[in-house]
């Protein structure tokens, strides 16, 4: 029997359980990943680090696709994120990219794909995303990096250092 290969795929949860579906998914032996950012609330008395997903209501995991069944007992999932109704499939190279933005604590933002204002295009000459390609939209005179998640059809926006940056 020929064993089919495992693929990322997007899943759509519900409200905030997006922490609580991945560890589920862990505890069942699936490979699951919830990209989370550190983030820095204020309350009218204190200011507080807190930890939040990146793109809300999602979540990644790796599976073959005769394992969907084991995928869906798990509670708070609400379906696969698709396109013209076939499940997306998150390239590696993406999956791997949200876990170097998160581990490297850039300031981000997420937005949806469609969305994105026309920039300048550039590319990283420095630091951990070198030779990464992508857009730049000026913000309150600040740098910002798109990097585009074709496969769910969202971006991700980082602030990085103009120095690391030249025109494509």
């Amino acid at each position: 029997m020929i064993q089919e290969e495992k693929k990322w795929y997007a899943l759509y949860v519900s409200s905030r359980q997006e922490k609580k579906v991945q560890d589920t998914l862990l505890n069942k032996g699936i490979e699951a990943y919830t990209p989370i950012v550190k983030t820095l609330r204020q309350w009218a008395d204190r200011k507080k680090m807190i930890e939040l997903p990146l793109i809300k209501g999602y979540v990644f995991v790796k599976h073959a696709p005769i394992e969907k069944e084991k995928v869906f007992t798990v509670n708070g999932i609400v379906n696969y994120i698709s396109f013209e109704k076939k499940p997306a499939i998150v390239r590696d190279n993406e999956i791997q990219l949200l876990k170097d933005i998160t581990s490297f604590g850039y300031e981000t933002a997420i937005g949806n794909i469609h969305n994105l204002t026309k920039g300048i295009d550039i590319k990283i000459t420095q630091g951990n995303f070198k030779g990464l390609s992508g857009t730049i939209i000026r913000k309150d005179k600040n740098e910002f990096f798109v990097v585009a998640l074709e496969s769910i059809q969202q971006h991700v926006i980082i602030k990085l250092p103009a120095a690391v940056l030249e025109k494509a």
